[in-house]
């Protein structure tokens, strides 16, 4: 018998089946523009990136030459404006860059390989944002501290303290991650 707590785990499916579209393309580049994609997909859960951001990215760094927005458009099956507002966010955090060649003076995006840049961008976006917010809400927990008896009261303001203080040791780290990452190889 199989108990009603029991939980099944399935692997997940391919993201890109339904997004990339052949647009007169070969099989063989669209399969493996499609399992880029999938892979940008997987990794975005853990930055918090949005999956259309990471289809975007997956789709500008599968092509071997610069891209259009409409050739993005083409490709994907995206609205005009989750385009749009995921290459303002791409070119923000420094994962593609606007490029143009002599015979095309149009707007083309590539990837950014340089890693370091992407991780500076990254730090200092998404983590200051983050422990910003954080301080925030670390003080708004400090306020609206429960009325319990006093050796509970003391013993949550005791851990409020410690949290503080692991955010500010957090907060503390940034710089240091930022020097590094100016002064390593790209």
């Amino acid at each position: 018998m199989v108990s009603p707590f029991s939980l099944t785990v399935r692997p997940a499916g391919p993201v890109a089946s339904g997004v990339v579209r052949a647009a007169g393309r070969p099989a063989d580049v669209v399969s493996f523009e499609a399992s880029l994609v999938d892979f940008f997909v997987e990794s975005a859960g853990v930055l918090g990136v949005p999956k259309s951001v990471a289809i975007i990215y997956g789709n500008v760094f599968a092509s071997p030459q610069p891209v259009s927005f409409a050739e993005i458009e083409a490709r994907l099956d995206l609205s005009k404006g989750s385009i749009s507002q995921g290459l303002r966010l791409l070119r923000e955090m420094g994962a593609i860059k606007e490029v143009s060649t002599a015979a095309d003076k149009s707007e083309l995006f590539a990837p950014d390989m340089e890693m370091r840049r992407l991780i500076q961008r990254f730090l200092e976006q998404r983590l200051r944002q983050q422990l910003d917010a954080g301080k925030t809400r670390l003080m708004a927990l400090q306020r609206n501290l429960p009325p319990l008896p006093k050796e509970y009261s003391a013993k949550l303001r005791g851990r409020l303290k410690q949290l503080q203080a692991w955010h500010e040791k957090t907060r503390a780290l940034l710089p240091l991650a930022r020097t590094f990452l100016k002064h390593s190889p790209g």
